[in-house]
């Protein structure tokens, strides 16, 4: 009897336990986490919120290159970083959508469509690591996309724009994280300049 009523509170504690330890994990299929690109051939479980979000734009992903209408909205909350609740979301929804435009780009012989979708994205990446300084967790999960993109993501020949401007050929998934690269630069100078200044003549 002991037993039995053992093993039926294991039974009923096992859920709760499981629960705990995927919230303290930070639970990619929660709202505020990055979900990360799957394995070869297995489904992004974790995606389940980000298509219930942005229904319009997987389908339109499925179909072929999005147009704007249907990546307007995750675009425009990817950029707005934590000022969206979607925000999370959005970037697991990019990330995603880039991985397979990156799989088609790499089989296609040449799509000025497609690469100029990723070379748009590559853009909005390093700007919404730019301008969301003060989000450091958020910030975080640019960057763990854009390492996710790196290693999943077969390589597309893409525009890389320089810190200086100068505009040269490189790889979309290094153009990527070249891209957060001199963001994070840029605010790290930035940062440095303004505490010197504020030094020498106060707030």
């Amino acid at each position: 009897m002991r037993r039995a009523r053992r093993r039926w509170r294991f039974l009923l504690l096992a859920p709760v336990c499981a629960a705990g330890l995927a919230r303290a994990a930070g639970d990619p299929a929660k709202a505020g986490a990055y979900c990360p690109l799957p394995p070869p051939g297995q489904a992004p479980h974790c995606l389940a919120p980000a298509k219930a979000a942005y229904g319009d734009f997987f389908t339109a992903l499925e179909a072929g290159v999005p147009a704007d209408s249907a990546t307007a909205r995750v675009e425009s909350d990817v950029a707005a970083g934590a000022v969206s609740e979607n925000a999370y979301l959005a970037l697991s929804s990019l990330a995603y959508g880039y991985w397979r435009l990156s799989e088609r780009a790499a089989a296609a012989q040449a799509d000025p469509a497609l690469a100029l979708r990723l070379e748009r994205w590559n853009a909005l990446l390093r700007e919404a690591y730019a301008t969301n300084a003060d989000d450091a967790r958020y910030r975080a999960a640019i960057r763990e996309a854009a390492l996710d993109l790196r290693r999943n993501a077969p390589p597309v020949r893409l525009r890389c724009v320089a810190a200086d401007g100068v505009t040269s050929e490189c790889d979309s998934t290094e153009a990527v994280l070249r891209g957060i690269d001199t963001a994070a630069g840029e605010v790290g100078l930035r940062g440095a300049v303004e505490r010197v200044l504020e030094r020498m003549f106060g707030d």
